[in-house]
């Protein structure tokens, strides 16, 4: 059965892959819920609104296409883990997007592009960001908070703060970015992708 979706390789080299779903907003009632296992089926059963259904069996579709065998599970923070190799899931609207590494810590985040971004821009700019960068430009605005979003989900601190211990320092074809907590400091460099209507980050962690 067509289940309306397309799968996309953005990135494949030998340190990650990064592959893209775009989903139709199908009816939950069509899937094939025999390729998720015992505890994803509990999971996806636990979900009230079709919307979260969707977003998690596409997910896991997603994850299906990467030619390796992957075991996920989560931390009690949430953070998914996989049993070889390390991986990073993000979603917004019906896209979603898959970063895995064999060797290395990986964040990645989708944003699109929406206005909305304005109302909540004193929330997570810190105050070098705002003298920085244009944050009267929608789309720096969006870099910025997929940055956030991604390196959150690759450093896993509980209390990490977006606007307090994250700031983006440069913005020049990658993204530089320090996260100050708990008295250390690390530096990342992001890379990101833009599209008509989202853009992408992604960094790994070479330990």
């Amino acid at each position: 059965m067509d289940l309306h979706y397309q799968v996309h390789t953005i990135i494949a080299t030998d340190e990650i892959i990064i592959k893209q779903l775009k989903y139709d907003e199908v009816a939950p009632e069509t899937f094939d819920l025999s390729i998720l296992s015992v505890e994803d089926r509990k999971k996806y059963e636990g979900f009230i609104s079709d919307k979260r259904r969707r977003e998690f069996y596409f997910a896991r579709t997603l994850l299906r296409s990467f030619d390796v065998k992957v075991e996920l599970f989560y931390r009690s923070t949430g953070k998914p883990l996989i049993n070889e190799g390390h991986i990073s899931i993000s979603h917004s609207r019906n896209t979603i997007i898959v970063g895995y590494s064999k060797q290395h810590y990986i964040g990645v985040d989708i944003e699109y592009f929406n206005p909305k971004i304005f109302r909540i821009k004193n929330k997570f700019l810190a105050e070098p960001e705002k003298n920085n960068f244009d944050i009267e430009d929608q789309k720096i605005l969006t870099l910025i908070w997929s940055i956030k979003e991604a390196i959150y989900k690759m450093e896993d601190i509980p209390g990490l703060l977006f606007r307090e211990h994250i700031c983006v320092t440069a913005l020049n074809g990658e993204g530089e970015v320090n996260v100050f907590k708990n008295g250390l400091s690390h530096h990342y460099t992001f890379k990101y992708l833009t599209f008509d209507d989202f853009v992408i980050t992604y960094c790994y962690l070479i330990s």
